[in-house]
């Protein structure tokens, strides 16, 4: 009985598969939600580093892609889609400085472009949730 302990069947290629944020079950809904925001609005920057780097050590490794917002719950999903929505249409007073200017018309930038991807397909799932 030891030794078949001992002996444990590994996994293939002896790679360990990384978790979704949006799967992990010790991450609460919140949190998924704006580390999908995030990962949207900076890109790789070094905001979402900095985050990303933050939650690892909370939750463990994960990985997220924009399309993750998918697969959040149906209210967070629509209060994910208003703060994009939010984000990709906010201006910035010309008397800002120019790097926040500049890191605020990314951020739109970025947002615009995701929800220009992923609006179709949220659309899709709103009608299979009708069904």
């Amino acid at each position: 009985m030891g030794r078949d302990k001992a002996h444990k069947p590994r996994k293939p290629n002896g790679k360990r598969e990384t978790s979704r944020i949006v799967d992990m079950v010790n991450v609460s809904t919140d949190a998924k939600k704006n580390a999908v925001l995030s990962s949207i609005m900076h890109g790789q920057d070094q905001t979402w580093r900095m985050l990303q780097a933050l939650m690892v050590q909370k939750y463990g490794q994960f990985t997220v892609e924009e399309r993750d917002i998918l697969d959040l719950p149906r209210q967070a999903r629509h209060e994910a889609f208003h703060d994009l929505s939010f984000y990709a249409s906010a201006q910035m007073p010309a008397q800002a400085p120019i790097d926040v200017r500049e890191t605020a018309a990314r951020t739109a930038a970025n947002c615009q472009q995701a929800l220009g991807r992923l609006l179709p397909l949220a659309e899709q799932i709103t009608l299979q949730d009708t069904d």
